[in-house]
């Protein structure tokens, strides 16, 4: 390696290091920190590109090989599978509006979609129902923080299920997307006109995950890669399938961070195949994350299960657990006591003493005595580390491969959902051009979800 690069390379690693312990300190403004991680990241991209081979385009560095070329052409050669595996997650993709893609006979366009909804509803009732609050705790937000912070909370239940079943996943994301961007718009007018300061209490529907920064550095690395992998390998093997040549294969780093391996496929040929082929080779990328993410949850599940003699037990505390004329309970803190008696056989019981009177609670930061209040009760606001996403470990092994797939499940769901936007530079651009034969209808669509997009990003300049 050039001298220069490696020096490049260690003076960034220390500068993220930095601001990794700055943000863990919360010290500075966590927002701050973000974007200047970012900057550091967009600026070593583009000192490396300088001295070596590989381009830069805003930080993101490619480097190109065709090793992986061959992995992929041995992988294609059952076509009729993938075929059909690809099909079904055209189904996830958009629903039952797929009828009008899938390019079957009726009876196979029938069993592809019923396949799908099968998906769809483990999708729908077992796996996003679990990604925010899995992906919450990841990142250290507080549980359920923040005005509006689901889209579904906007849309209704019932809404946001038959918006899916119709349209797929594709519908809901961009329905959603606008839905909260209307919802932003609205709190914006409310702080400019009424004065009612609603901007500030709204949480942003966009943010941007980096290992180091808002996710724990190596599992988010591993976990980034696995997803990339996934979503463009599937877009290779699918490429191979339709006879589209592979250019090159390699992997992706912004700055010094490895985020995923890419393939190149000949687009000019591609934009020549026929519409199947194309909607085979845009969807996959997208419908297997979106597959996968339920095979990672399944994993995490499992994880679960057999490593639960090794996970902690006790209570969380969370935000409001302390005041200023009582002991002050850190946030993070665990207790695992009271009066001797372990938290697990207290869970939802009364305590048996007097008001006023002073328990000792044995906690993660030591021993600490609190006084019972006029309910005779703690007063503190907890969740259980029984609860999945509070999963805590000694281990540090155990603790690794927990938030490693933890975080594979979550954002493979999360970029599979994400990329079918109809955004320029996200698949679901060129979905919607291929299978909507109004162009000045796609424009619409794509000005308006690009409208949204930003006004879901704007909360963060009022925090």
């Amino acid at each position: 390696m050039d001298r220069r690069v490696l020096a490049i390379v260690l003076i960034t690693a220390a500068i993220i290091y930095g601001i990794v312990q700055l943000a863990q300190a919360e010290e500075y403004s966590g927002i701050l920190l973000f974007f200047a991680a970012i900057a550091v990241l967009i600026v070593s991209g583009e000192l490396i590109s300088r001295f070596t081979t590989m381009g830069s385009g805003w930080g993101i560095l490619l480097w190109r090989t065709k090793k992986g070329i061959e992995l992929v052409k041995s992988l294609s050669r059952n076509a009729e599978l993938w075929k059909a595996l690809t099909d079904i997650g055209i189904g996830i993709c958009f629903g039952l509006a797929a009828y009008f893609i899938i390019d079957r006979g009726a009876k196979g366009k029938i069993a592809v979609l019923a396949a799908s909804m099968v998906l769809i509803t483990l999708l729908v009732f077992l796996v996003s129902p679990m990604v925010f609050p899995f992906l919450s705790v990841s990142l250290g937000m507080p549980i359920g923080a923040g005005r509006g912070a689901h889209a579904e909370s906007l849309l209704g239940p019932l809404l946001t299920t038959s918006a899916i079943y119709l349209g797929g996943f594709a519908l809901f994301i961009t329905a959603g997307l606008v839905v909260y961007g209307f919802s932003t718009l609205m709190a914006l007018l409310g702080s400019v006109l009424l004065g009612n300061g609603a901007i500030s209490e709204v949480e942003p529907g966009v943010t941007l995950l980096l290992p180091g920064v808002n996710l724990p550095l190596f599992e988010g690395i591993l976990a980034l890669f696995i997803i990339l992998v996934v979503h463009e390998g599937a877009h290779a093997i699918m490429a191979a399938i339709g006879r589209v040549p592979i250019l090159s294969s390699g992997i992706a780093f912004f700055g010094i961070i490895p985020v995923g391996a890419f393939v190149e496929p000949d687009e000019r040929l591609l934009f020549k195949k026929s519409r199947t082929v194309q909607n085979r080779v845009m969807a996959a990328g997208s419908s297997s994350n979106l597959m996968f993410s339920l095979v990672f949850f399944l994993l995490l599940m499992g994880f679960l299960y057999v490593s639960d003699p090794y996970k902690e037990h006790g209570w969380l505390l969370l935000e409001g657990s302390g005041n200023e004329t009582e002991i002050h309970l850190e946030n993070s803190t665990v207790i695992y006591s009271v009066n001797g008696m372990d938290v697990r056989g207290l869970e939802g019981i009364q305590l048996n003493v007097s008001p006023g009177e002073t328990v000792t609670l044995e906690t993660s930061k030591g021993i600490m005595e609190r006084e019972v209040n006029e309910e005779g009760r703690l007063g503190l606001f907890y969740m259980s580390l029984s609860w999945a996403p509070l999963a805590m470990y000694e281990n540090p092994a155990l603790t690794f491969v927990f938030k490693a797939l933890v975080l594979a499940f979550c954002l493979n769901f999360v970029v599979g959902v994400v990329n079918l936007l109809p955004l320029p530079f996200f698949d679901g651009y060129r979905l919607l051009e291929l299978n909507l034969p109004k162009k000045k209808t796609v424009k619409l669509v794509m000005y308006v979800t690009l409208a949204a997009f930003l006004m879901n990003l704007l909360p963060w300049f009022f925090k």
